[in-house]
């Protein structure tokens, strides 16, 4: 399946010293994720314990799921395509800015090591 948006909100946030990451794509910038109509896809990761291994959880506008494996992605300035190892294949294009887009480049490639 594929799930294909233009992400008008893009985030990266740490917490705990950066012992936990997050990135999102969204749809729209809806501030209650648990009442969001619109597709996202978020990635978090948790550095504190072991395994330091990413977990996914998307909405496709119909239903919400998850997933916890990359099998390939490309990031680039505004395109990111992620296929995940449940046959989903995310294609969501936005514009960020240099520092975020550095910020989100590094965190993809500290997830792809792991």
């Amino acid at each position: 399946m594929n799930i294909i948006f233009d992400a008008k909100e893009v985030s990266y946030d740490e917490a705990i010293d950066g012992d936990i990451v997050q990135v999102s794509f969204a749809q729209d910038d809806h501030d209650d994720i648990l009442e969001n109509p619109y597709k996202y896809l978020f990635i978090s990761v948790n550095y504190e314990f072991p395994p330091f291994e990413p977990t996914f959880e998307w909405y496709d506008g119909k239903k919400y799921g998850g997933s916890d494996l990359i099998i390939d992605y490309t990031f680039q300035v505004d395109h990111l395509m992620m296929q995940l190892d449940n046959n989903l294949v995310f294609d969501i294009s936005f514009k960020i800015g240099k520092p975020l887009f550095e910020k989100i480049n590094q965190f993809f490639r500290n997830i792809h090591k792991t």
